[in-house]
């Protein structure tokens, strides 16, 4: 029998994921997903081939995961960016220029995200802006259109396609040679637009 507590041995588990996830983010970013074997990723981590499998099914499932906190520390950035003082058009403005400088000056982010579709598909990333990011974007258009700072627009319509915008932006800066430019430059068009959805009477 185990003398080992269960305590000690989730804490185990959990450092052992950790370590798995560490790992495979630095070889994903390094070599690409293709080049990077899950013989890689725990030797790395120094873990076993059965580890690895032991927390994730196979190599999309990481990817998955590590996507899925690039996404959700960029949206948290998000968050804290509204909390500041100001109108809420301004708070809103702060919100999508965090966004779009999450992933202008995080190197790891944007290899995630240029290789994403082509690793899990648009099924499954869809799957994944929908549980992390799209409900934060639905709140706000639906506070804007309650507080008449946006135009009374559809909220689901609405939502659908700024995201879409966000994430087509998102994409742009990640293929940039320059992502610093590529970021202002998408800026200025994307607040354009935005000016377009603001209720005549806050402009």
């Amino acid at each position: 029998m185990s003398d080992v507590k269960p305590g000690r041995r989730e804490m185990y588990a959990a450092l052992t994921r950790a370590a798995v996830l560490d790992a495979a983010k630095s070889l994903f970013v390094e070599k690409g997903f293709d080049a990077t074997s899950v013989e890689d990723i725990g030797r790395l981590a120094q873990a076993s081939k059965g580890a690895v499998y032991h927390h994730f099914s196979d190599k999309q499932e990481i990817f998955a995961e590590l996507f899925r906190a690039a996404e959700t520390a960029i949206m948290q950035d998000v968050v804290a960016a509204m909390a500041t003082d100001g109108e809420p058009w301004d708070q809103f403005v702060a919100a999508t220029r965090a966004f779009l400088h999450g992933f202008a000056h995080d190197d790891d982010a944007r290899s995630l995200l240029r290789q994403v579709i082509g690793v899990l598909g648009w099924d499954r990333v869809r799957a994944i802006d929908e549980e992390v990011a799209l409900p934060l974007v639905r709140a706000l258009l639906e506070q804007f259109v309650k507080t008449g700072e946006i135009r009374p627009l559809p909220v689901d319509a609405t939502s659908e396609m700024l995201f879409s915008l966000f994430c087509d932006a998102s994409l742009f800066i990640a293929a940039a040679d320059d992502a610093a430019t590529a970021s202002d430059e998408v800026e200025t068009v994307i607040f354009a637009m935005l000016e377009g959805l603001r209720s005549p009477r806050t402009t």
